[in-house]
């Protein structure tokens, strides 16, 4: 085969352009060092090759000497060449040390070389190393022989690194001491600008190669080149590339608050070392804290690797930003951090940045509660976190607390003359008019956005903003109550003047323009709703529709062709009360492109519309009818399983439910609100926020003229269900479970006369609970007395296709544990395929699937039916007794298997089981019996994979009186289990010591 010469070359020369690079970075802060000489000094001998890159220091020495050798992919280097290599080197400059670098493999032969050369020993000794070495190399020995004494002086300074990165990994390691020594200086690089810069260097090591009169480069132009201006990298690029933000970052400021923005950049100044430094922005609604925070992001992000935008409004909100900060921090556990509790999706995230190697920062914006907030806070890593909030009375710990109030005059007038697009030349011309206009609105950046979005939709000139003042004055006379204390009164006017306009437009145009009628009512509700991607089509739908009971589930949309809702959201752009946010996720059957839209508002907007419209009679109906459409997005994402969709939803429902308690509305749709929140809460890992929702759910029911029993059975039905599900203690007692079945009773058999098939299903309901474990523990005489009456009902009505696959189910566990797994794997397989179980009664169905499959040791199937177990539970929620139940059998079923006969399906099982991630995020704090059975099963994995030390280690923490535990059967197994599991140790300890001594 043909050898490209040319190619070879130019990988050659780019290999040793790109160490001598690296190196050049690696002396750029000794102030020793003066330049490196690309190419060497020039040869007086004819040996051009000797040197290929030299290091000077400040008085002129040669302070290393190096020769690069690049080799093929896979090439390596012998003992007799790198030898020649050396004195080659030694002979062609005189320097304090010298060094060959290569990318070769090294032989054993030169492997020793290098080995000697960092020995201990006389120059002469080294000698002799090497002529010992190079025994099959006469011609090298002999030159060794003829050195002269300087020269072999000169070989004792040597040295050899042979380097295994490829070229792209070099490259990535130069992109990295850029980006650091950049950031160090506040100059920041990201990775695109980093491969352009270094591309630049390389290039530039090039030239001075071929030019022989400019080969020093010297330390200071390096130091130059490396501080190129960020604007011009920007420039060259396209992009400003560094600092990756994650999360909804608000609008970057076009005014700049130079005076606010030094207090936080000098609070973040000096030394970083690895601790959290934090800035408190503290100042009312409306007052420009968050656009402050995002000035401060664009101004630094140069200066970090990864920054995070927090929604700190409730508890869902923070919840969900860790959520995407966890899935995006570790890749591979991305559908777990959905899931996780919101503790373990905590500490995961802040385990990650304690460990990251580059800066981040990260903004809590809108804070409503610093107390609930201050746990997310991360306290370890190198990081700078700044809070948003308007409570001025929190406590802020170790912050630097920066009050953020009104703007200058300059900066108002400034803000002003950007969105009224006022000339360089009015600008002079109304100079008092625009100043007037600042002072009436006391500088508040909310109200400057306000009022010049009013002046610019009514065609209001500069000319008449006297008029426009008098209007405010007058108008904030009669808004004294309609603000909160020490905001401005000419906010409230503002604010009110173009709701007003709004107004007058629906009089006007009605009947011939929807518009503004839309716009009006869509703001009135997004005054109930959080302030963050409030849906577009929600808002809009809940203006002109109530979907009564028996219509479709899911979202209503409106048709384009109806009505544009883009315009109806340009009417409240015009007066600057909304802007576009990130959309939704999509569900990926949307009907219009616009399904996914969502806006934004200010949180003060949002209050001072409340504290207007919330004493309504009208507004409890009006309420209702925004719930209804909510509990619908919410149940929709949910059932969908598109989790950060329903996070964002959950967001919603969570602040209407908080207004809904607050003004005591009820009605016949919040119940259900507060019913589909709590499955949200529960499916999250939140038993008690569920259980809190479902008792105001109960509440409300009862305290309707006309009370919704089917809502009141279900809430009661999954309190048991989360009593069972949870340990720990729970407000629900048992006697009042029994009282809750006892309702649950009472209702099956007064509808089994019109709806047989619904009193059937909720036999089968209450049945699957008793059978429970949990329940079974409880050993109370009146469960077993309702499980009875629910059976003879069951008995009288006949059965049902639900309760005869609920019965199937129920037989399969029996038939599983019986030692007839084959007929359990075939009920369980039937039952599933009529596509009527869900939730934990079809986790139940596919976690006895497993357990008869791996009795069967059917493991390929039953590696199947693991993975479809483990897929439904990331979409249902949160059912600790079935992981359990699953893990101690299946694992126990598993074990022996691996331990005996090596089977690799079994161990291949197990070590998936064991290394789920939701296993240890779900049991978070389990019982002593569980513990020390999980442990026991990881040291059979351990000893199966052939890790006997640790399997040793691990088998230390699991004492044999923690396994008694649960039936007397269990007990015999496990302890069987770790009968074997130590023999087997033992074994292992025995055959190592024989070997030893063999």
């Amino acid at each position: 085969m043909a050898v490209d010469g040319g190619r070879v070359a130019a990988r050659g020369f780019q290999y040793q352009y790109l160490r001598t690079l690296e190196m050049m970075l690696t002396l750029v802060d000794d102030p020793a060092v003066a330049s490196v000489r690309v190419e060497g000094p020039s040869s007086q001998d004819g040996a051009v090759d000797a040197v290929d890159f030299d290091v000077l220091d400040v008085d002129g020495t040669c302070r290393l000497a190096v020769q690069v050798k690049s080799k093929a992919p896979g090439g390596t280097v012998g003992a007799a060449e790198t030898v020649g290599v050396l004195l080659q080197l030694i002979a062609g400059a005189d320097a304090a040390r010298y060094q060959v670098l290569t990318n070769g493999t090294p032989t054993p032969g030169a492997a020793q070389v290098a080995a000697k050369l960092l020995a201990d020993g006389s120059p002469e000794q080294l000698r002799d190393a090497l002529v010992g070495i190079l025994t099959n190399a006469p011609a090298r020995v002999a030159q060794l022989r003829a050195l002269q004494p300087a020269q072999v002086s000169r070989l004792a300074r040597c040295r050899v690194q042979f380097d295994s990165r490829d070229e792209l990994e070099i490259r990535d390691s130069l992109r990295e001491k850029l980006r650091t020594y950049r950031n160090r200086t506040r100059a920041g690089l990201g990775q695109q600008s980093a491969g352009l810069l270094t591309g630049y260097l390389v290039a530039e090591i090039l030239r001075r190669a071929a030019d022989g009169g400019d080969a020093a480069y010297s330390v200071e132009e390096l130091r130059v080149h490396l501080l190129i201006d960020s604007d011009d990298l920007v420039r060259v690029g396209g992009v400003r590339d560094w600092g990756v933000s994650v999360g909804s970052m608000p609008s970057i400021p076009d005014i700049a608050r130079p005076a606010l923005l030094d207090q936080i950049v000098a609070a973040f100044d000096g030394p970083t070392g690895n601790g959290v430094r934090r800035v408190a922005l503290v100042g009312l609604s409306g007052i420009g804290k968050s656009s402050l925070a995002a000035a401060y992001v664009a101004d630094r992000a140069d200066s970090y690797d990864w920054i995070f935008w927090i929604d700190g409004e409730t508890d869902a909100s923070l919840l969900t930003s860790f959520q995407h900060i966890a899935a995006l921090l570790r890749p591979d556990h991305a559908v777990e951090a959905y899931h996780a509790p919101a503790n373990q999706v905590r500490h995961d995230v802040h385990t990650e940045l304690g460990r990251i190697p580059g800066r981040w920062a990260m903004i809590f914006d809108n804070v409503g509660d610093q107390r609930r907030t201050d746990p997310w806070i991360p306290r370890a890593g190198r990081g700078d976190v700044i809070t948003t909030s308007i409570d001025s009375t929190a406590r802020h710990g170790a912050a630097t607390r920066v009050e953020v109030t009104a703007m200058a005059p300059s900066e108002a007038v400034q803000l002003l003359q950007r969105r009224l697009r006022v000339s360089y030349a009015d600008q002079l011309r109304y100079a008092s008019e625009l100043r007037r206009l600042t002072d009436a609105l006391g500088c508040w950046p909310l109200a400057l956005e306000l009022a010049s979005g009013y002046l610019d939709t009514c065609g209001v000139r500069l000319d008449d903003v006297d008029g426009y003042i008098d209007q405010l004055k007058v108008r904030s006379l009669a808004d004294v109550d309609a603000l909160p204390p020490d905001y401005p009164r000419t906010l409230a006017a503002a604010l009110s003047m173009c709701l007003e306009q709004l107004q007058r437009r629906i009089v006007r145009d009605s009947g011939s323009d929807d518009r503004p009628y839309f716009a009006l009512g869509m703001i009135t509700y997004a005054a109930f709703l959080a302030a963050r991607q409030l849906p577009v089509h929600l808002l809009a739908a809940a203006v002109v529709s109530d979907p009564p009971p028996e219509a479709p589930l899911g979202p209503f949309l409106l048709d384009p062709t109806e009505i544009n809702l883009g315009e109806v959201v340009r009417e409240l752009r015009r007066f600057s009360l909304v802007s576009f946010d990130e959309d939704l996720l999509a569900t990926g059957g949307e009907r219009f492109a616009d399904a996914n839209r969502t806006i934004t508002t200010n949180s003060i907007v949002q209050e001072l519309i409340r504290f207007d419209v919330e004493h309504d009679e009208s507004t409890p109906a009006a309420l209702n009818r925004l719930a209804n459409h909510v509990e619908r997005w919410l149940m929709a994402a949910i059932e969908l399983n598109l989790m950060p969709r329903a996070a964002a939803i959950v967001n919603h429902a969570e602040a209407l439910a908080s207004h809904l308690r607050r003004l005591e509305v009820g009605g016949e749709r919040v119940p259900l609100l507060y019913g589909n929140l709590a499955g949200a809460f529960r499916a999250r890992g939140e038993p008690s926020r569920a259980e809190e929702f479902l008792r105001a759910e109960l509440d409300l029911v009862a305290q309707l003229a006309e009370p919704n029993e089917l809502l009141a059975v279900q809430a009661k039905l999954v309190l048991i269900d989360i009593m069972l599900d949870t340990p720990g203690p729970m407000s629900i007692s048992v006697s009042q479970a029994v009282a809750y079945l006892d309702y649950v009773y009472q209702y099956a058999l007064d509808i089994s006369a019109d709806y047989p098939d619904a009193a059937v299903r909720l036999a089968a309901t209450v049945a699957a609970l008793l059978e429970r474990p949990e329940a079974k523990a409880a050993n109370c005489p009146d469960l077993t007395r309702i499980e009875g009456e629910f059976n003879r009902l069951e008995d009288r009505l006949g059965p049902t296709p639900y309760s005869e696959v609920m019965h199937a189910v129920t037989q399969a566990n029996q038939l599983s544990s019986s030692d007839q797994p084959g007929d359990a794997e075939r009920l369980c397989r039937h039952a599933l395929d009529t596509e009527l179980l869900t939730g934990v009664a079809e986790l139940t169905a596919r976690r006895i699937l497993v357990e008869a499959l791996v009795r069967q040791h059917k493991w390929t199937p039953a590696q199947h039916a693991w993975d479809e177990f483990r897929q439904l539970f990331g979409s249902t929620g949160f059912y600790l007794s079935i992981i359990v139940q699953l893990v101690h059998n299946v694992g126990h079923l598993c074990a022996a298997p691996a331990l005996i006969a090596r089977t690799p399906q079994a161990i291949a099982l197990l070590e998936t089981m064991l290394d789920w991630p939701v296993l240890a995020n779900t049991l978070a704090d389990p019982a002593p019996g569980w513990r020390a059975r999980l442990r026991l099963l990881r040291v059979v994995r351990h000893l199966a994979s052939g890790d006997h030390q640790t399997a040793a280690a691990v088998m230390t923490t699991v004492p044999p009186q923690e396994l008694r535990e649960g039936t007397a059967e269990e007990t015999r197994a496990w302890c069987a289990l770790w009968q074997m599991t130590r023999l087997a140790l033992l074994r292992a300890a025995t055959a190592r010591y024989a070997m030893v001594h063999h």
